[in-house]
């Protein structure tokens, strides 16, 4: 009999924890019908049982998911490895903070990952994807991840036929998607690096424009290789790849937001070629221009 452990931490989104129990109060439902071993979720705080699954909700208008209780924490450390761990966005700092995200492929919410990945380096983090499973640990995205993560431990403990059959009554996809149309362009600022800060306010100025690193490190007083070495260091990324992410960013708002054919929104952001552009904006977002604007503009 699958008993799963849905922990209602502090600070967990009220939509989801219920949203999850009616989802699988259902498949519970469905479990009686076709004469199936009873599946049950439980709710609250850590039992003294160990159950099949625990499941970790996201967070939602708090940031108490950085400093997770202690006795919570332990907890999760010492679960068994037969045991199924899962988490929804924010939630996913709680394994972090358990050491069960060490050395395993991970998602969390997109505006979360390099926070994630910078507390729990040994992690792998991958906001692109809205659902990762390495071994016995799921992790999900964004905030509403928590019906993609349930349909993934329903496929697990029901089968593909029940969890299918919930996505129709639910009416929610069953298809695997991803985070990469959502994701908005955040660079870090608080690097503490202010000559490359000058070089971030510049490039977001004209990124439009052809780069040029001996022009951008000439500007800030530095030199080309010294320049290129403290730029990634402090964003992460190339400049040529921290202007691709700003280019991307503004000609998706474009597609969202006009009807300018494609070819005048790939020059208006600094592509001459729109082949080139529409192969980058896919690479980006795991859309094309066209498929983007059909699922995001209202």
């Amino acid at each position: 009999m699958p008993n799963l452990f849905l922990l209602d931490y502090p600070g967990a989104s009220r939509a989801a924890v219920a949203g999850l129990q009616e989802m699988f109060a259902y498949s519970a439902r469905l479990h009686n019908r076709d004469g199936l071993p009873d599946i049950t979720l439980t709710t609250g705080q850590p039992p003294h049982t160990t159950p099949d699954a625990v499941i970790l909700p996201p967070a939602f208008g708090n940031d108490a998911y950085l400093t997770p209780p202690q006795p919570i924490i332990g907890w999760l450390r010492a679960l068994p490895e037969t045991c199924l761990i899962a988490s929804a966005c924010a939630g996913a700092f709680y394994l972090g903070a358990a050491g069960r995200l060490d050395g395993r492929n991970v998602t969390t919410h997109w505006a979360l990952g390099l926070d994630l990945q910078s507390r729990y380096p040994k992690a792998n983090v991958d906001t692109g994807e809205i659902l990762i499973r390495d071994g016995r640990v799921i992790t999900a995205g964004g905030l509403l991840s928590w019906i993609d993560l349930a349909l993934e431990l329903i496929a697990h403990f029901s089968g593909p036929a029940i969890m299918r059959e919930i996505g129709r009554h639910f009416v929610t996809d069953t298809g695997r998607r991803d985070q990469r149309p959502y994701r908005a362009f955040n660079p870090p600022m608080n690097h503490g690096d202010q000559q490359i800060e000058q070089a971030q306010f510049l490039i977001e100025r004209t990124f439009a424009a052809p780069i040029r690193i001996s022009e951008l490190a000439r500007t800030v007083a530095l030199g080309e290789r010294t320049f290129l070495r403290r730029f990634e260091r402090a964003t992460g990324l190339t400049p040529l790849a921290y202007v691709q992410h700003l280019r991307i960013q503004s000609a998706q708002r474009a597609l969202e937001s006009t009807p300018a054919p494609v070819e005048q929104i790939a020059y208006a952001v600094g592509y001459e070629n729109a082949g080139a552009f529409r192969k980058l904006f896919k690479r980006h977002t795991g859309l094309s221009p066209s498929q983007y604007r059909q699922r995001l503009k209202r």
